[in-house]
């Protein structure tokens, strides 16, 4: 069975957000994960995509994680 993948909308580079945790808690089951944040960069060792139209993959799950 393939990897399920998964975008992380929002996602943050600061392990103190929900949205970096959210990030490594997919990480820990197996997940492909894609964070997505218009300042782009690297999370966790991934690549950050600015948007969910760069992703290269079929996304089986988007979450989304916006400031209060």
């Amino acid at each position: 069975m393939p990897k399920q993948t998964v975008a992380v909308i929002g996602a943050s580079s600061d392990r103190s957000k929900f949205s970096n945790k959210a990030v490594r808690a997919y990480i820990s089951q197996g997940w492909d994960v894609f964070p997505v944040n218009p300042k782009g960069g690297e999370i966790e060792g991934l690549k950050v995509y600015t948007s969910i139209e760069e992703v290269p993959v079929k996304i089986d799950r988007v979450t989304m994680y916006l400031p209060s």
